[in-house]
């Protein structure tokens, strides 16, 4: 079963509808902020949006955004909705995804950097502890905001933080960030300082916009270096093999640095303490109270304390 719409009923006796669909377009355009990039990133027309959000602005009875030169912003009322909207979303999901109480089911969602890492070795934990079956996603930082919120995962390992009156964070040790080069390059024996990446063929991490290259570019952008980027790729074991290559150069969390000798790159330290990649767990605040939430809370702490230690 699928909720498709749900009927209301004008001050004159006539009803229409409120499609959900619609609602989960005014919760894609609450969080990007504008109507136009949000047709974009949805593959729609602008039309259609702003049809469609008009259609459920006259279902509800009141203005949702206001619209401004630079974007939309939510109005009072529009917050309200929001949390509303929210709430909706995650009841659909429940009701399309029964959960039987013999086996409860522990969602994880997961950047590439920490699912060959961290991830399994925190589920691994929790298996010996409890008898959960397990939902594992990898997916980019908008895909896993977007899924927490409507309640389609538990827990995200993140890199960088969600900020949202609904959502927690746990801080945990943050990763090293080093720069890797080919073996036998030049560097590993006599490197210039990160001033020399200013000139070297640079394999970035993802699309321009994502968190994590957006955090390399703008430390290498404080010491005015702006690399000639030559790919990019969002696959860090893809990354690793194209410098093993000398196909490039380029800079990845230490936790992913495993596998040097097998890939044919070299680690080289930054020497720099500005050089790190925070490290979160979050979750939505309707878990705290939840026995198996706690449970993976405490083996995931557990595993970052450990990792501290080593």
């Amino acid at each position: 079963m699928r909720i498709k719409r749900v009927e209301q009923f004008n001050d004159d006796g006539g009803s229409y509808f409120m499609e959900t669909k619609d609602i989960q377009l005014f919760l894609a355009i609450a969080r990007i902020g504008s109507l136009s990039r949000t047709a974009e990133q949805l593959f729609m027309s602008q039309s259609t949006v702003t049809t469609r959000l008009q259609r459920l602005e006259h279902a509800v009875g009141y203005t949702l955004f206001d619209r401004r030169p630079d974007g939309v912003k939510l109005t009072v009322n529009g917050e309200r909705f929001l949390q509303l909207a929210e709430r909706m979303t995650a009841i659909e999901t429940k009701m399309t995804q029964p959960v039987t109480a013999s086996e409860p089911i522990l969602r994880v969602m997961s950047g590439r950097a920490f699912v060959s890492t961290d991830v399994p070795a925190c589920l691994s934990r929790m298996l010996k502890h409890e008898n959960v079956r397990l939902e594992v996603r990898m997916g980019l930082y908008d895909e896993m905001k977007d899924a927490l919120l409507a309640d389609q995962v538990d827990f995200c390992f993140m890199g960088e933080p969600i900020y949202h009156p609904h959502i927690r964070l746990l801080e945990f040790e943050p990763d090293v960030i080093d720069l890797i080069v080919p073996k036998g390059h030049y560097w590993t024996h006599d490197f210039p300082g990160i001033r020399g990446l200013h000139h070297a063929p640079f394999i970035a991490f993802a699309r321009d916009d994502a968190p994590f290259r957006k955090r390399v570019m703008g430390l290498l952008a404080k010491v005015g270096v702006y690399p000639k980027v030559r790919m990019e790729l969002d696959s860090i074991d893809g990354i690793k093999a194209m410098v093993g290559h000398g196909l490039g150069v380029s800079c990845l969390p230490r936790r992913t640095l495993h596998d040097a000798e097998e890939k044919g790159y070299v680690r080289i330290p930054l020497s720099d303490p500005a050089w790190v990649r925070p490290t979160f767990l979050i979750y939505r605040e309707n878990l705290e109270s939840d026995p198996i939430a706690e449970r993976f809370i405490r083996v995931v702490t557990n595993h970052y304390e450990q990792t501290k230690q080593n």
